[in-house]
C-alpha cells in the first residue's frame, strides 16, 4: 500500500474548543453589562458609544413590563450588545462609576489641576493648551476667587473652590465628547 504524502500547502486549521458553559457565562456577562447600561439615567446611557439599534433598545426598556417581559428584553439587549464595541462601553461605564479605578484616576487629575491652578495662576497657560475651548476669562475669575478663599488664615473651600472644580470637570467632559465618533 502506498503512503499518502502530506500536502505542504495545506494549512492546518486549529479550532478553539469552547464549552457550552463558557459560552453561556460570556452571554450572561454581556447581559449584565446591558443591565448596567439600563440602570443608568437615559441621558447618560445615550452618551455611551452604542449603535442606534442598541440605543433604541435601551429607550424601549421603560415601556417593557415586569418579570418575563423584562427578562426577554434583557436577553435581547444581551444579543444586541454582542455586535457592539465592548471594551469602549466598559471604559465609558467605568468613567461613570465612582468605585472604578478609571473614575478615581480622572477625578484625581481634575483635583490636581485645581490645586495647581490655585497655587500657580500662571499655570493657566498649560491648562488652556490642553483644553483650548475653555472660556479664559471665566476660568481666571474662578481661579482668582478660589485663591482668595484658600488664602485666609484657615483655608476653607467655598463655592468658588467647588465651581472651579466643576469648570475643570466640564472641560474634561467636553474633551471626551470631542474624541467620540
Amino acid at each position: 500500500m502506498a503512503k499518502k504524502k502530506k500536502d505542504p500547502f495545506a494549512e492546518e486549521i486549529e479550532y478553539e474548543i469552547v464549552s457550552k458553559s463558557e459560552m453561556k457565562r460570556d452571554m450572561i456577562e454581556l447581559q449584565e453589562l446591558g443591565e448596567r447600561i439600563i440602570a443608568l439615567p437615559i441621558k447618560k446611557s445615550m452618551e455611551l458609544p452604542l449603535s442606534e439599534m442598541m440605543k433604541a433598545a435601551v429607550r424601549e426598556t421603560d415601556r417593557v413590563g415586569k418579570n418575563e417581559a423584562m427578562r426577554r428584553h434583557m436577553q435581547y439587549i444581551g444579543r444586541l450588545i454582542r455586535s457592539e464595541d465592548i471594551p469602549a462601553i466598559r471604559e465609558a461605564l467605568d468613567l461613570l462609576d465612582p468605585s472604578s479605578e478609571s473614575y478615581g484616576r480622572v477625578t484625581g487629575q481634575q483635583e490636581q489641576w485645581r490645586t495647581r491652578l490655585i497655587k500657580d495662576p500662571d499655570s493657566i497657560a498649560a491648562f488652556i493648551e490642553q483644553f483650548p475651548t475653555v472660556n479664559r476669562q471665566h476660568m481666571r475669575t474662578l481661579i482668582r476667587n478660589a485663591a482668595k478663599e484658600m488664602s485666609g488664615e484657615t483655608p476653607k473651600p467655598g463655592s468658588n473652590y467647588k465651581n472651579l472644580f466643576k469648570a475643570i470637570k466640564e472641560q474634561y467632559n467636553e474633551k471626551d465628547d470631542s474624541l467620540l465618533p
